[in-house]
């Protein structure tokens, strides 16, 4: 089977962060391949105006929970119209309002889940059997999702395959970026040693041990400047305020610089000397890639989805989650190592090139649409 496809992407969330770039990026990703796409989310949501913002054809429904009848009843008549051949769930909580939705317009479509969060709840009972039994596939974005859905869910072995989260490699390439515009916008001298986090404002991150790193580092280093971009989402503003707070108790706020939320990633990376990514627990990380791809030298928590993207020693380092010591350790060996800052930069580039490039994920996309609609 080839041609376009008539497409909807579903994510209906609030908050900005991993998941709903993912679903943005896919979406226009699979436009660009000829495919006709409409994306599914929520009313005023940050996701719904970069979607617009960027052409895309998007429809809002107004999701807040598990069970809404109007907007269920909705869905069903938006289906029946527009006749989606697939209905790709960027979110989990999205099916229990696309499974009915997708049984009350007549069960055509193919539904697709992206599974994207782990799960210690069995999901073994009638309700999720009715649910999984309507769905074609579940796309795991790593080797320790994948293996969580087979444990916790009804879904049959070969229903389940893992399908990294990808970027554009040609956007996140160091001959394209920008390092002097950024580190000119924050007053960066040459001599200063750049190590950056990027992520949203989420218990769980890392900011903590970042922040905790980076006064150890700076005694040691006193050329060392901080960088932290994101913004917090929905519902973790008090979050940011505390770890704001905690900077400017460790006597940080010279050296600390908190960006907010950047359009501008591939140059924000390339003004980075090192990359921090100490998150407690992490599905997959686009951060990680980002900066990989940017030849950045990358310090890492080692935690579940990491795994399929870092190889100790060759493209990063790792670090338990939680430490703050060896986190600041790792950094300073980076800083009083440029070889091996530039070895384990190359390596970085190299592996997310031939893993987790945004062609290679679409190919491989589109062949798993194709085989649930001839399944």
């Amino acid at each position: 089977m080839t041609g376009t496809l008539r497409i909807f992407q579903t994510c209906f969330s609030r908050s900005w962060g991993g998941l709903e770039i993912q679903a943005l990026e896919m979406s226009a990703a699979l436009v660009q391949r000829g495919h006709r796409v409409s994306l599914l989310c929520c009313p005023e949501s940050r996701l719904s105006q970069q979607a617009r913002a960027r052409g895309l054809d998007v429809y809002e429904l107004g999701v807040t929970g598990y069970f809404h009848p109007l907007v269920l009843w909705q869905l069903s008549r938006l289906i029946e119209r527009e006749k989606p051949q697939i209905i790709h769930c960027q979110h989990s909580r999205d099916l229990a309002t696309v499974v009915p939705a997708g049984d009350l317009s007549g069960g055509r479509a193919k539904i697709l889940l992206s599974k994207r969060v782990g799960s210690y709840l069995s999901k073994m009972d009638l309700l999720h059997r009715y649910t999984y039994s309507r769905i074609s596939r579940v796309l795991a974005i790593s080797e320790v999702i994948r293996r969580n859905v087979l444990e916790t869910t009804p879904m049959a072995r070969d229903r389940v395959c893992t399908l990294h989260d990808a970027i554009d490699t040609e956007l996140f390439s160091p001959p394209q970026a920008q390092r002097d515009r950024v580190r000119a916008e924050f007053r960066y001298a040459e001599e200063h040693l750049l190590v950056g986090f990027v992520g949203r404002f989420s218990p769980g991150k890392g900011h903590e041990e970042f922040l905790e790193a980076a006064s150890l580092i700076a005694a040691q280093h006193p050329e060392a400047r901080f960088l932290v971009v994101g913004e917090a989402s929905a519902g973790e503003g008090a979050y940011e305020r505390e770890i704001r707070g905690r900077a400017a108790a460790l006597d940080l706020e010279a050296l600390v610089t908190f960006a907010g939320f950047r359009t501008d990633i591939p140059d924000v990376m390339a003004a980075l000397d090192i990359f921090a990514f100490p998150s407690h627990a992490e599905s997959f990380g686009v951060a990680l890639i980002e900066a990989m791809a940017m030849e950045r030298p990358v310090v890492s928590s080692n935690c579940d989805g990491v795994l399929d993207i870092v190889i100790d020693g060759e493209s990063g380092l790792f670090v338990h989650p939680g430490n703050a010591g060896e986190l600041a350790r790792a950094i300073l060996r980076l800083a009083d190592d440029p070889a091996l800052r530039e070895r384990l930069g190359r390596a970085g580039r190299e592996r997310v090139l031939r893993l987790f490039d945004r062609r290679a994920q679409m190919e491989a996309l589109e062949r798993i649409y194709r085989e649930a609609l001839t399944a």
